[in-house]
């Protein structure tokens, strides 16, 4: 099958592409599909295609093509998930006829968030495909954080920049619930945690991307407690309002793969006597870039005190 035979249709103007007219199993090895879906990626940052049958290993190779394949599994869970393809996660609220959770999840909907910010190199890319589903069929959301940036005003730009902000682990923080009551951890584990720029460059576009933390009591290195929350506030109201949004309801057999760096997404809950089962897949991203690097000073030359000297208004904010 040539990949020129392939439909490409706009989900809307802001982000994602769907492809129809391609067998995704026969496909999904060709350099030409790959450096297509790349492309698209890189364009569009999220590429639906609809109604496929693939095997385990056809969607974890897919995927693996945008980064190291990563175990997201949930330590200590005995779930199922997908034998023989170890680097597929299954997200499920449901049970196994023998008892047993099909895999990790529950039923709840979920705020907008990436996945993976507290790691050092977070998420890629990220892959679902759709095995069982609920009725109605809850919706995943999809936003573009390159458009928010742009959207930003010059003054909140010039602002946020440079900063630089402390991801730390806080349980389950994607659930609605939890985000609306879970209480604050403590100021020291809060300032634990890996730092990452505000405003980062993504890898394949180069453009600037708004990259929040998911908590609002996250601290911007340097600031205080209640700047660093009414900074997120401010910027995650801002977020909310831009309609950079698209909305795939995923039906069994339903593929979608999207770059986390760029984006956020969310998810509506649904009724937990009913099961949805649905594979996942991540890929290994790079640490993340910072729009405004801090440029390094030439040393060649210095002695050690003397290059200390230099390079110590550079980095006594780190």
């Amino acid at each position: 099958m040539s990949v020129e035979n392939i439909r490409i249709e706009s989900l809307n103007e802001h982000i994602g592409v769907k492809l129809t007219g391609l067998d995704l199993e026969s496909v999904a090895r060709d350099p030409a599909f790959i450096r297509l879906v790349r492309q698209l990626l890189d364009e569009h940052l999220l590429v639906f295609i609809p109604q496929q049958t693939i095997e385990a290993n056809t969607a974890q190779e897919l995927t693996a093509n945008f980064g190291p394949l990563l175990d997201i599994k949930r330590a200590g869970n005995k779930a199922h998930h997908v034998e023989g393809a170890p680097w597929i996660k299954v997200i499920s609220n449901g049970l196994a006829p023998d008892g047993v959770p099909y895999g990790d999840g529950n039923s709840s909907a979920q705020i907008w968030h990436s996945d993976s910010t507290p790691w050092e190199a977070p998420v890629g890319h990220i892959a679902f495909y759709c095995r069982q589903t609920v009725d109605p069929v809850p919706k995943t959301y999809f936003k573009n954080m390159i458009k928010v940036y742009q959207a930003l005003p010059q003054a909140v730009k010039d602002k946020v920049d440079e900063l630089r902000v402390i991801h730390h682990f806080y349980p389950r923080q994607i659930e609605v619930a939890i985000h609306a009551n879970g209480p604050s951890m403590p100021l020291e584990d809060r300032k634990s945690g890996f730092a990452h720029p505000l405003v980062r460059r993504v890898v394949g576009n180069n453009k600037p991307v708004l990259y929040l933390p998911t908590r609002r009591d996250s601290i911007v290195q340097g600031w205080s407690e209640q700047d660093s929350r009414a900074l997120f506030e401010e910027l995650w109201a801002f977020t909310n309002q831009c309609d950079f949004d698209c909305a795939v309801g995923l039906q069994p057999d339903d593929f979608v793969i999207w770059d986390n760096r760029a984006t956020v997404h969310a998810r509506d809950g649904w009724s937990n006597d009913q099961t949805r089962i649905m594979w996942h897949i991540s890929s290994e991203g790079e640490i993340p870039t910072p729009l405004r690097t801090k440029r390094g000073v030439n040393t060649i030359g210095l002695d050690r005190d003397q290059a200390k000297a230099a390079t110590a208004a550079i980095y006594n904010d780190y």
